[in-house]
């Protein structure tokens, strides 16, 4: 649903192949796919760009998908569409930079493709205090604190009056896995509808005269399976945006990149950027540091050498939050968590080709200033 990227094709032959290897199992990385089939494209966009006479910013803007245009998995892309803001965002950046790399992203929000997908919320008045229930976890990206923000807009209450209870499987309910990009938007549309349940309770009414009572939201995303005949399958119910920009220094370390997210409504500007900020980082050590070295199957590395960077280590990064075309979910977020490390590896190859000549096609890439 991903390989083809966020661009406008005249004709799409995705295909796939499950291949069976004696390597140890393992489990999803930070875009679940995304991240290597990205890495492929982008690079091999940035050969066609040369090979047509553009650079490589103007291919991308010139075949940007756009509100309304079918997307290569035969998707209509939403009006909340807002792709071609993110290369805007980034082009006096990245022509103030001569060499910088270039890359671009889509990502879903939610499982999708037919599977059921499901966020589920209840408002609980006690105690004077409204506190939010869901089963989703919170495992660092600031959940807990967009629910809570949700709900005092939605409804129209004070931060102090709004409570966001841990997950306890007791009294809360199931509101899916904290996968595929989707709580804020899942969770976070329960919580809403839920909201606007109180809110209009509370016409004329006090929180108090509620208490004990509760209010349910939930919100269904609706897709078509893989494989579906329509003409224009909904894989997922969303996709967020991205352009990362990256620039080498002199001894051909990253020392600065830009990362420009489409990701609806930023319901806290302050989570998105360290979302943007922590994503761009994790991937820097997927292009360049980060190993797994096998021998027949058996690892060799041991954890102090698999390559993960230092705080030292970490560049300047510049992120930019793009607020396009909000739509009405969740208050109009799409999410940012998966998205934010999928672009800058592809990027931080085009700027050793630009500088070098060379053209890495495996990862970590060999023959930086990173390898030794």
């Amino acid at each position: 649903t991903h390989a083809g990227g966020p661009y406008r094709y005249r004709a799409v032959d995705i295909r796939g192949r499950g291949v069976y290897t004696n390597n140890p199992p393992a489990g999803a990385f930070r875009g679940f796919g995304v991240t290597q089939s990205c890495f492929a494209l982008e690079c091999c966009l940035n050969l066609l760009a040369e090979a047509a006479g553009l650079t490589p910013w103007e291919l991308r803007r010139k075949n940007a998908v756009l509100p309304g245009d079918v997307l290569p998995n035969g998707q209509v892309a939403g009006a909340d569409t807002a792709f071609v803001e993110t290369l805007e965002a980034v082009k006096p950046f990245y022509d103030a930079h001569p060499g910088a790399g270039i890359a671009c992203a889509m990502k879903n929000s939610g499982i999708g493709v037919g599977l059921p997908d499901i966020g589920r919320a209840t408002l609980n008045v006690l105690g004077g205090r409204v506190h939010i229930r869901t089963s989703a976890a919170c495992i660092g990206q600031g959940l807990g604190t967009v629910l809570v923000q949700m709900v005092c807009q939605t409804a129209g209450l004070r931060p102090e009056l709004v409570v966001h209870d841990q997950p306890d499987t007791k009294y809360t309910v199931n509101s899916g896995n904290t996968t595929a990009s989707r709580q804020t938007l899942f969770t976070g549309e329960a919580v809403r509808q839920a909201a606007l349940l109180l809110k209009e309770a509370l016409r004329g009414r006090k929180l108090s005269d509620f208490e004990g009572r509760s209010f349910y939201g939930q919100y269904i995303g609706e897709t078509d399976p893989m494989g579906s005949r329509k003409e224009h399958p909904v894989s997922h119910v969303a996709y967020g945006y991205a352009t990362h920009v990256a620039v080498l220094d002199q001894e051909g370390r990253v020392a600065q990149g830009m990362a420009a997210h489409d990701m609806g409504r930023a319901v806290n500007p302050q989570a998105v950027e360290g979302q943007i900020e922590g994503g761009v980082v994790m991937s820097m050590g997927y292009a360049l540091t980060e190993d797994f070295p096998l021998d027949q199957g058996r690892p060799t590395a041991r954890l102090g050498t698999l390559g993960l960077l230092r705080a030292h280590q970490i560049p300047e990064v510049l992120p930019v939050i793009v607020e396009g075309r909000p739509g009405e979910l969740a208050c109009g977020a799409k999410g940012i968590g998966e998205i934010a490390a999928i672009p800058t590896a592809p990027a931080i190859q085009n700027a050793y080709y630009n500088r070098d000549g060379r053209f890495r096609t495996r990862l970590p890439l060999a023959e930086t200033a990173y390898r030794k």
